[in-house]
């Protein structure tokens, strides 16, 4: 709350008859501690937090729909049915062909047993010929013709094999024919991949569906619509506050009356470019119980990238006041910017274990535990630091021991004390030095360096040690002439 205060002094700019007086009005407003929500305003769309296209892989004329709009559906139930007669047809034929193929199998095995009886025969009478050949019983020529007939038996069993090969491989041909028949003859029942609710019927029953170049989409089942996403674009220059797990709040025009929740699940790093002007997307999810929430509604949300309770805070016109160039003020503040120099290098370490103690609540096994674990990383991240060249950089083993440190309280705090934890440790890395002009009892004016926090539009968190609740601070200083 601003309290106005208006010290009055004059000031003579002459000892002649035309000398103009005036006097010196200050504005101030009052240290308090209160509540600070930092927020990013934006909008978006609703969307289903997934939604499935179901198209057709066949083409065809749609017999029956089984589906409207608005319909629930359970995964793999039927929704419509193409006319499957030409594909029964295929796959008929394609069953004949298969037993077709599975006789001309058995015909060549067949074949095999009787080119091996003829081999074993034809082998035989050669056993039998070429002793008689040798004693002169039978001649040269008969005993050629024998050796023939059982060369010959043994080709035809060759032939005989291959050809059982040959129908081997065509009845597996007929039986991948028939396959694929029977996955079209399938095809023509379209089911549901999802349980869900179809926000989207694209087809009539009699229409005609062509399938030869791409799928045509038929439905649109939306998965579950008690939780809802919201696809809302965030500029630039507010995205680095925006993380994973921030609240967001969010109304409809739909029911102006009524707040929803969320929380962001998603900040998507590719950038969305239109006219000069870049920003990004973030993925915000949201329970839809009562299915209140329609897809594509539009969402004006509300981000909360910061909040802190009960803080010391200061208004932001205290923040935004500089004494004029030259004046007595603007010497002064020469003198403390050495100050906050000082007061910045204090804080970049972050909050120390007992601020962490009392704030996350830990208890005596978790601070003796961190403390233990802590001095070992301090100690192996030293040995580092002092190995390594003078010049050399130094970010990434900065980087790495953030990372340690985080794993190190991630290990023995609970998941509720590790998000505090990070908030924490954002909020002190979002700290920034600066000066207040504090109003003493008497009506002096100091600045007093200071670091400051997170800000909403009235109010900046305030940290220092020589800041106490009720502290007047000046926000404007005007002159007035008279």
């Amino acid at each position: 709350m601003f309290i106005a205060v208006i010290a009055v002094a004059f000031f003579w700019l002459g000892n002649d008859k035309n000398s103009i007086a005036s006097t010196r009005q200050i504005e101030t407003a009052e240290i308090d501690t209160g509540d600070i929500k930092r927020t990013v305003a934006t909008s978006g769309s609703v969307r289903p937090l997934i939604t499935v296209e179901v198209g057709s892989q066949v083409s065809g004329q749609i017999k029956e729909i089984f589906v409207d709009f608005n319909s629930e559906v359970l995964q793999d139930q039927l929704l419509a049915v193409i006319d499957p007669q030409s594909f029964e047809s295929r796959v008929l034929q394609n069953r004949a062909d298969l037993r077709v193929a599975s006789s001309n199998v058995i015909v060549q095995q067949a074949n095999i047993d009787r080119a091996k009886a003829n081999l074993r025969r034809a082998k035989l009478e050669y056993e039998r010929a070429e002793p008689l050949s040798k004693q002169g019983t039978l001649s040269i020529s008969e005993l050629d013709a024998a050796l023939a007939t059982y060369d010959s038996a043994k080709a035809d069993l060759t032939m005989a094999e291959a050809q059982l090969v040959n129908a081997l491989a065509a009845r597996d041909q007929r039986e991948a024919s028939l396959e694929s028949a029977e996955i079209d003859l399938e095809r023509t029942k379209i089911r549901s991949p999802i349980d869900g609710v179809v926000i989207e019927r694209a087809v009539d029953q009699g229409q005609t569906v062509a399938a030869s170049l791409s799928s045509p989409i038929l439905f649109n089942i939306a998965r579950d619509l008690t939780r809802i996403q919201i696809e809302a674009n965030v500029d630039e220059a507010d995205i680095g506050n925006v993380r994973q797990d921030n609240e967001v709040t969010f109304t409809v025009d739909a029911f102006p009356d009524m707040e929803f929740n969320g929380e962001v699940n998603q900040v998507r790093l590719a950038p969305n470019e239109a006219n000069n002007v870049v920003t990004y997307t973030v993925i915000i999810t949201a329970d839809n119980p009562a299915r209140k929430l329609l897809p594509g509604m539009t969402a004006i949300v509300e981000i909360v990238t910061g909040k802190s309770e009960n803080v010391l805070r200061v208004s932001n016109d205290a923040i935004r006041f500089k004494p004029a160039t030259g004046s007595e003020l603007a010497k002064k503040s020469e003198a403390a910017q050495g100050e906050g120099g000082a007061a910045r290098g204090r804080s970049r370490g972050g909050p120390d274990m007992a601020q962490l103690q009392a704030s996350l609540k830990l208890d005596d096994s978790q601070v003796r535990a961190i403390e233990t674990e802590m001095q070992e990383v301090f100690a192996g991240m030293r040995a580092q630091f002092q190995s390594m060249a003078q010049d050399a950089d130094r970010s990434a083993l900065r980087e790495q021991m953030s990372q340690r440190v985080s794993a190190v309280f991630r290990k023995n705090l609970s998941e509720d004390q590790f998000k505090q934890y990070q908030q924490i440790r954002r909020q002190t890395a979002e700290t920034r030095s600066g000066t207040i002009w504090v109003q003493s009892a008497d009506g002096e004016i100091n600045p007093v360096p200071v670091r400051f926090g997170i800000s909403d539009d009235k109010y900046t968190q305030l940290f220092s040690d020589k800041i106490k609740p009720g502290d007047v601070v000046v926000t404007r200083i005007r002159s007035v002439k008279k």
